[in-house]
């Protein structure tokens, strides 16, 4: 009888460390507070810990590329995976990968001049949200692929998308330059019809963690 109310105790004392390990670990890993400094190739970010995708990036310093990751319907951080909840959904998102802008590194309109254009077929078709679709001749190296073009602003929106078959699995792909910055932005093509919000809210993004930069230099005094 001994035997059995000592087994009982150990096993309520172990029931009790790991509901309580449970809790904490839920309750401290879930949370990134605060910014971090990030240097791409020479250019200076102060960054959401919040928005970094890759949690080996989020101790700041030197990079070649910082992977972000937003929320599609606001551009807020993707909350964590909950330790309480692991099966609950994670809301739609869509990720910039920011890497320092080269000028060996083509924008969206010179890819399209020099690579794309040369593959493309004759036929275009009107897509909602003002974008025009092309697709590639069989026997090319997209013919897999359908090419999207829009026109806003200063800017030309080229995103290039699975066909059909592929959508579900694979995500559509733009270009967007800012401040110093390159980021190929991916997201699901049933947002194409918000193409200007997504590159609208990715440029301003973009804008936002090099501004912080520009503040700090001008508060800094200068030397005579």
């Amino acid at each position: 009888m001994k035997r059995l109310v000592l087994a009982l105790a150990l096993l309520g004392t172990a029931l009790g460390a790991n509901a309580a390990l449970f809790l904490r670990a839920d309750g401290s890993a879930e949370v990134f507070d605060g910014t971090v400094e990030i240097t791409l190739s020479g250019t200076r970010l102060t960054v959401p810990r919040a928005l970094i995708r890759d949690r080996a990036q989020m101790a700041g310093g030197r990079l070649e590329k910082l992977d972000l990751a937003v929320t599609a319907a606001d551009f807020a951080p993707v909350p964590q995976p909950s330790a309480r909840e692991p099966n609950r959904p994670l809301p739609e998102h869509l990720v910039l990968m920011l890497t320092a802008t080269h000028a060996a590194n083509p924008d969206a309109m010179d890819l399209f001049q020099t690579v794309y254009a040369r593959f493309l077929g004759r036929e275009t078709w009107s897509n909602p949200g003002g974008l025009i679709m092309r697709r590639f001749r069989q026997g090319t190296p997209y013919e897999d692929r359908e090419l999207y073009i829009g026109a806003g602003g200063r800017r030309i929106f080229i995103a290039l998308c699975p066909q059909d078959a592929h959508r579900d699995i694979e995500p559509c792909t733009a270009l967007l330059r800012q401040d110093g910055l390159d980021a190929e932005v991916r997201f699901s093509a049933h947002h194409l019809p918000e193409w200007r919000r997504i590159a609208a809210s990715s440029l301003a993004l973009m804008a936002s963690l090099t501004a912080d930069q520009g503040a700090k230099a001008a508060q800094e005094p200068k030397t005579p």
